[in-house]
């Protein structure tokens, strides 16, 4: 390992889920810059097209792959069209992006379902799949929802992706690592996530052998809120 590369990414290839935005986009970006091969999956092709760029502009390598998650077909697809480019995998960071925002009392059946669907059964799929491409080593880290969203339905979606976790460090052989991340908030832009972004990549690098099945918790910076429209008029002439 050279002195560049001391966290052991460099060649790598990396999977990123939800790359398009958010939390995906800065991991995207962090990943690319340790000189990894990303790839860029989102269900908005060109979000994911336009990631991949940036990414090769900081020194990685990247390719975009439109996939949703959640659905089985698209999974399989996303999976063996790396296997396909690659032939091998070393690592999957997947993004959960659906937060709910509806306060418990009123959350309706509809949304309940499509925050088990978007979360949970995404979580589900990446790793059954993962397994397949992972057998030779590497490791998952898996975005949930965040801490500050403290509503029943989100805390169960939670607990049911920490089990996940769990349990998947048991069936995944030892020499891949299956960790999660909760951030403290939900995302703000790549210059206020930056610590979220370098703990995934120290989950993913050389550092992190031998951790297993493991939830951490980010603490995440606050952006600058925009002035309240009341102080601004109050500033004018």
């Amino acid at each position: 390992m050279s002195r560049d590369d001391l966290l052991g990414l460099a060649g790598r290839v990396v999977m990123i889920t939800g790359a398009g935005r958010g939390f995906g986009r800065s991991i995207a970006l962090a990943y690319g810059r340790n000189k990894a091969t990303v790839v860029t999956v989102d269900p908005d092709v060109e979000l994911a097209t336009a990631v991949a760029s940036e990414v090769e502009e900081v020194g990685g390598s990247a390719i975009p792959i439109r996939g949703d998650m959640s659905v089985g077909i698209d999974v399989a697809t996303t999976f063996e069209k790396i296997e396909e480019l690659y032939g091998m995998l070393d690592g999957i960071v997947h993004v959960t992006n659906t937060v709910s925002q509806t306060p418990f009392v009123e959350l309706l059946e509809s949304e309940w379902y499509e925050l088990l669907n978007s979360d949970v059964k995404s979580s589900l799929y990446t790793l059954q799949q993962g397994l397949r491409y992972l057998a030779g080593g590497g490791f998952v880290v898996v975005i949930m929802p965040p801490a500050n969203n403290t509503e029943p339905h989100v805390a169960s979606v939670r607990g049911a992706m920490r089990g996940l976790i769990e349990g998947a460090s048991h069936v995944y052989p030892k020499t891949v690592r299956v960790n999660g991340i909760i951030p403290s908030r939900e995302a703000a832009g790549e210059e206020y996530d930056q610590p979220l972004a370098r703990a995934v990549v120290a989950l993913g690098s050389t550092v992190s052998e031998g951790l297993h099945g493991e939830v951490v918790r980010v603490e995440l910076p606050e952006p600058p809120q925009p002035p309240d429209l009341y102080d601004v008029l109050s500033e004018l002439p």
